[in-house]
């Protein structure tokens, strides 16, 4: 699993990285999904969403980076797609919501992550594998590993010598039965970690895609090249760092 990513906020680095770009419409999408959901009734915003209302301080269904641009479940990141002969950066929420799924997957669900040997048993990436391909790109990732002393501890994960790493990503779309609500959301595939992430107590990671292949996994053709492609995985070490605090 992929607990959280980091990512890199500069949209104009991904753009020239990838040679994609941004996507004005999507990211206007964004802004107007953000004013709704300051500026509307709580209670009716849950309810065009399909989530339980609560009285209560409530946890935001979606959310922004902060400074440090740490991204987790609900947060919003750039994702790279190819629309027709276009490259486009588009702005999605990190855990999938199906189209014309009536109400949120409750949270001790992970619609986050997809496993590479999940992706067509499971209805949810079955839907999206061969279709809505995407990379999101980003600096590293966290996981929690157990520590010496047995409990839970947080340890981040990064390629050696690389600022940027990228991983595939199944996308979605969903729209409120009025349409007033609308926005694209990603999982990202996972497969069995590298040696050195094992050796920390780990048993998944997200797949560096060789930056060859990413043309080819952005467009689907044939499900056995796929496959070959999400095994053919960057040459890097990751390297590791201890967190105190996310």
């Amino acid at each position: 699993m992929c607990f959280s990513i980091l990512v890199d906020k500069n949209i104009n680095k991904l753009s020239t990285y990838f040679g994609a770009m941004i996507s004005a419409k999507d990211s206007i999408a964004l802004q107007n999904l953000f004013t709704m959901q300051n500026e509307m009734d709580s209670l009716e915003f849950d309810t065009l969403l399909g989530l339980k209302h609560s009285s209560k301080k409530r946890s935001l269904p979606f959310k922004i980076p902060g400074e440090d641009g740490k991204i987790f479940s609900n947060y919003f990141t750039n994702v790279i797609v190819d629309i027709g002969d276009q490259r486009l950066i588009k702005p999605m929420r990190y855990r999938v919501r199906p189209h014309g799924s009536k109400e949120e997957i409750p949270s001790k669900y992970n619609v986050f992550n997809a496993r590479i040997d999940s992706l067509e048993s499971r209805v949810t990436w079955s839907n999206l594998f061969m279709k809505n391909h995407g990379i999101v790109a980003f600096s590293g990732f966290y996981e929690w590993v157990a520590g010496d002393n047995g409990k839970p501890k947080l340890i981040y994960f990064y390629p050696g010598g690389r600022d940027l790493m990228w991983a595939p990503c199944l996308w979605d779309e969903w729209v409120s039965k009025d349409g007033r609500i609308h926005f694209k959301s990603f999982a990202i595939i996972t497969d069995e970690p590298r040696p050195e992430i094992r050796s920390m107590g780990h048993d998944r990671s997200p797949i560096f895609l060789n930056q060859n292949q990413i043309s080819s996994w952005l467009n689907p053709k044939e499900k056995n090249e796929i496959y070959r492609i999400l095994k053919d995985v960057e040459d890097c070490r990751f390297e590791y760092n201890w967190v105190e605090n996310l």
